[in-house]
């Protein structure tokens, strides 16, 4: 049996087209799709006209992702246990190939690459992309990593319930966290570029700026927990106050050298994009510097 678990919150512009996928993979043998949800929108009314064939649990309180899912993990009944998030479509054949990887390897997780599945006219989700999945893009070759997004990644069971619950404290980077005491006690994680997702990115520029600012706040946390690159200056606060300008324009660079370099089509189709990146990289930025000084800022989510 197989498990896919998906955590939902004000979803009814996208779990259609995230459900439909799922119901018609290529996969031929048992699976169970299980959708935690606390919306507030339509999101529930949609799941249960239209999908009462899934197992669906509906929550009153808004509930991180990372809670959804540990919730849902304890719910389901698969060996093998399958991510992906409400504002994604699987390809056709995404829980196949998640199986064929876990059926014939010992890595503790698998998981793919994230396409953009926004129109291709939005500039900011374009933006978005370049933001958050350069080390995700189909181009990369097939590899051995230390992280990939619980958007499409999997985990034999037996392995993930060692490390759950997801700590909603590091939202949105708590599937980092996980992965890193995961890989900490010696599973591999296999990156396969072939296992492919559509992920819908915010179109907002003001929406995208907010949660640039929430994901450097949370980068810096992790950067000091986890002791990643970046480490030394998130622990000393005086060599932070010189390094933290130059970040936006250091990640810029770097993002727009491996897009030039594996994928050059989005920068020249979508110019517009990288100059967004920029001002988001300084939302970022001012996150980032919250983070190292403990800043007492409401939660930007």
């Amino acid at each position: 049996m197989v498990s896919v678990i998906i955590p939902s919150y004000n979803s009814e512009e996208t779990i259609v087209f995230c459900l439909d996928a799922l119901q018609n993979q290529s996969y031929d043998k048992p699976y169970e799709i299980i959708l935690v949800d606390s919306s507030v929108d339509r999101t529930p009314d949609i799941v249960r006209q239209s999908y009462p064939e899934i197992k669906f649990i509906h929550l009153k309180e808004k509930t991180d992702p990372g809670s959804a899912r540990s919730l849902g993990v304890k719910e389901s009944r698969g060996d093998i246990i399958l991510f992906i998030d409400s504002d994604c479509r699987a390809e056709r054949d995404w829980i196949e190939k998640m199986v064929v990887r876990h059926r014939q390897s010992d890595y503790g997780a698998v998981g793919g690459a994230v396409l953009n599945g926004n129109d291709p006219r939005s500039a900011v989700a374009w933006a978005g992309y370049l933001a958050e999945f350069r080390e995700f893009i189909p181009e990369h070759p097939a590899r051995e990593v230390r992280h990939i997004p619980t958007c499409n990644i999997s985990y034999k069971r037996n392995v993930l319930l060692e490390y759950l619950p997801f700590n909603r404290e590091y939202y949105p980077q708590e599937d980092l966290e996980l992965n890193y005491r995961l890989t900490k006690a010696g599973y591999k994680i296999f990156f396969d570029p072939a296992i492919r997702i559509y992920h819908h990115h915010r179109t907002r520029f003001g929406s995208f700026l907010a949660h640039q600012k929430t994901v450097g706040r949370i980068t810096a946390r992790m950067i000091g927990l986890l002791n990643l690159e970046g480490a030394g200056f998130v622990h000393n606060k005086i060599l932070a106050v010189f390094a933290i300008p130059f970040l936006p324009f250091v990640k810029w660079l770097r993002t727009m050298a491996l897009f030039i370099r594996l994928q050059p089509g989005i920068l020249l189709r979508h110019p517009a994009a990288a100059g967004l990146l920029g001002i988001g990289l300084i939302s970022w930025a001012i996150g980032f510097w919250q983070g190292v000084f403990r800043s007492t800022e409401g939660n930007d989510r």
